[in-house]
């Protein structure tokens, strides 16, 4: 089977494009990016292959991207966009590339599209990333070709370094006396870990006569935001206090306290629409005992087995996904 995969190279990607090759599938990487992120789970002479034999897509041509997938039987998309020039919604921009993706993938005959969204995605959310993520699904579905919607809220990694939000709040919490959380800290995460998504997506991509799945993929953990950074802080050895803002501090402001941090390590470690969707309530599974989400590597221990590596150093989400 010939599998063509946006970002193969990048985070949930490289998963995906490790265990499609140890099957035997022919990988397209469609992709910027002519080296992984990270090495592993690829093999040093996989990751030189895709990276040599990279597409770049132009989203304006779909004609052009339509070449770029003929002969492959499934498109998996883990594509979005997190940055824009000014003025631009990242978001609108990715969900109208996608629509864009989708339709020449049917120009080129691909049987089947796996699209990685996000729970609970509606196109009259508040959250343009949810709205986002739900207009690119209605376009999916209106495609005309067979699919499959994957839906996490939040992906954790092999290693610290990949979970970079994770990660980032330990390297403040090992040095920062005071951690604030916004609202009453009860908001709740079910991340889920980057091999069981893989595994989810090639599961969907590769039974080519199904259509219409849309299945969230979570963990089995879903602590409070207080249960997690309190997990977070004592497992990497931290020492700040956390505390919840409640109603007196809005998310924009604990976004503009985190600013000196964004000056230091010359990114963004978290803006307000990312809190306030952090705060929503979007952040877990709609039918977490779904029997078809085989999602089961524990968040809890995780973050014990990763604790002496979780905030040792920042990393950086501009280089890490969005540079070369």
């Amino acid at each position: 089977m010939k599998c063509a995969i946006t970002g193969a190279l990048s985070y949930s990607g490289r998963y995906l494009a490790a265990s499609l090759l140890s099957k035997g599938h022919d990988v397209v990487n469609l992709s910027r990016r002519g080296v992984p992120i990270a090495p592993e789970p690829l093999s040093a002479p996989q990751a030189r292959a895709l990276g040599t034999h990279r597409v770049r897509l132009d989203f304006n041509d779909v004609d052009a991207m339509a070449r770029s997938l003929e002969g492959c039987d499934v498109l998996f998309s883990t594509y979005w966009v997190r940055f824009a020039d000014r003025g631009e919604s990242p978001h609108s921009i990715a969900a109208a590339n996608c629509a864009r993706l989708w339709e020449a993938a049917k120009r080129a005959g691909v049987r089947k599209i796996v699209m990685a969204s996000h729970t609970r995605t509606s196109v009259d959310s508040p959250f343009p990333y949810i709205a986002g993520k739900a207009t690119a699904d209605a376009a999916l579905r209106d495609s005309g070709v067979n699919y499959a919607i994957v839906r996490p809220c939040g992906i954790f990694g092999d290693t610290a370094a990949e979970s970079i939000l994770m990660n980032n709040a330990a390297w403040v919490l090992r040095r920062s006396p005071l951690f604030l959380l916004a609202g009453d800290g009860s908001h709740r995460f079910q991340p889920v870990h980057v091999r069981d998504i893989a595994d989810l997506m090639e599961e969907l991509g590769t039974s080519l006569q199904t259509s219409g799945e849309e299945l969230d993929a979570c963990g089995p953990d879903s602590p409070t935001a207080m249960e997690l950074f309190t997990k977070l802080r004592d497992a990497s050895g931290g020492m700040a206090r956390i505390a919840a803002a409640g109603p007196l501090l809005s998310t924009a402001t604990i976004t503009a306290l985190t600013k000196p941090i964004d000056w230091l390590t010359g990114d963004t470690l978290l803006d307000a629409d990312d809190l306030d969707l952090l705060t929503s309530g979007l952040t877990v599974a709609d039918a977490p005992d779904d029997p078809r989400i085989k999602a089961r590597r524990s968040l809890f221990e995780w973050i014990e087995a990763q604790g002496r590596d979780l905030g040792r150093s920042y990393v950086s989400s501009v280089e890490r996904y969005y540079s070369n």
